[in-house]
């Protein structure tokens, strides 16, 4: 099995830290490493226990439980919708936990955005795959685009199908595109009912819901977006250039890199992919076409992220990262022969074969990377 391992930077002069040459940046002893989270190299003085190296995980609103509770008491319809684009990120292990037990519709949004040469049924099963790997099962998966109208009609006639004259609850994270997805069904929509859409407080809670009249004695329920707090768009939020250049408008065109080990790619000023050890290798970068990549060699990335940071030559530009000692770094490991991805939460990810090779990623503090069998 493959290891994904964060790679530990000196708190003090944030040089990765090594065990094997104390005359080399970032020196510490291997006692030092496994005695302490948080170390400093042996050029720097103090010693600091504090913090840890987890990933960040998102944050389950607790308001939300009290919506679950009615779904289950009410035998209420529930449609997840995920984002295909930054998928492991809109597909919380805390919903998936959560609504196990429930009716499900899952929608994998904004088809859209991925390469036309990319096929469906491809798309369908790696869907279906990570839904069984999370023991969800719903009982449809509809792959859509809001902006393009694609399978609108399916997800409204699956709900009537299913929804058994209970009420529908729609899920789905801020990215997930789920407020599009609803102003789309909106425009197909016939009220049938005596009543009016109306935007209210959930009762017991502080949660603003839009709903929408199917019939006398039930609604389609438009819950929040739930904010993903391990994702580039979640630790930038407050950053409208960054995300107006992260989050794709159309169609991604992917980028093609054939990698030797000392080679590094830099995606934007935010992100980096180095490649340590293996043979030389083609990576395929999927990410929003606004943001810019540069290849460079490995020993320049440190200066050369710093210098397209300070001259802002590179997009996106982020606030929050002034140098490359302001990016958290991870090292990936993969010991088959399989094609698989990592993926940057919120960002994109880079797809290849795998041929024993040893990755460091950097992103951004909070941000998380996931290493899977390749989606496409």
């Amino acid at each position: 099995m493959s290891e994904v391992k964060k790679v530990r930077r000196c708190y003090g002069c944030g040089e990765i830290l090594q065990t094997e040459n104390p005359q080399a940046p970032g020196f510490t002893t291997a006692f030092q490493m496994a005695r302490h989270e948080i170390v400093l190299c042996q050029s720097c003085f103090e010693k600091n226990h504090a913090g840890h190296d987890a990933l960040n995980e998102p944050i389950f609103n607790a308001d939300f439980n009290t919506i679950l509770a009615q779904i289950k008491a009410t035998q209420a319809l529930i449609v997840y919708v995920v984002d295909l684009f930054t998928f492991e990120t809109s597909f919380i292990s805390e919903v998936t936990d959560a609504i196990r037990d429930s009716r499900i519709i899952l929608v994998a949004n904004k088809i859209d955005l991925l390469p036309a040469n990319i096929k469906r049924d491809k798309i369908q099963d790696y869907v279906a795959k990570r839904c069984e790997q999370a023991s969800l099962k719903p009982a449809k998966i509809i792959l859509t685009s809001s902006t393009k109208n694609y399978n609108i009609e399916e997800v409204m006639a699956s709900i009537e199908e299913l929804r058994d004259g209970h009420s529908v609850y729609f899920i789905g994270s801020v990215s997930s595109g789920k407020s599009s997805l609803i102003n789309t069904l909106l425009k197909n929509f016939k009220n049938e009912s005596n009543f009016y859409i109306t935007t209210s407080f959930y009762p017991n809670t502080t949660i603003k819901v839009i709903e929408i009249p199917l019939d006398d004695r039930s609604a389609i329920y438009d819950t929040p977006g739930l904010s993903i707090s391990n994702s580039v768009i979640g630790q930038m939020a407050n950053e409208k250039d960054v995300i107006r250049t992260i989050v794709p408008r159309s169609t991604i065109h992917p980028q093609i890199f054939a990698l030797r080990p000392g080679q590094s790619l830099l995606i934007g000023a935010i992100a980096r992919f180095d490649y340590m050890s293996g043979p030389r290798s083609n990576f395929t970068v999927y990410v929003a076409n606004d943001v810019s990549i540069h290849r460079v060699e490995t020993r320049r990335a440190d200066a050369t992220l710093d210098r397209l940071i300070k001259r802002k030559e590179a997009r996106p530009i982020s606030k929050t990262i002034a140098s490359h000692l302001d990016l958290d770094v991870y090292e990936i490991r993969v010991d088959y022969d399989d094609y698989c991805d990592i993926s940057f939460a919120g960002l994109g990810w880079v797809a290849f074969k795998g041929k024993k090779q040893v990755i460091r990623t950097y992103v951004p503090k909070g941000v998380s990377i996931y290493h899977n069998t390749s989606k496409i």
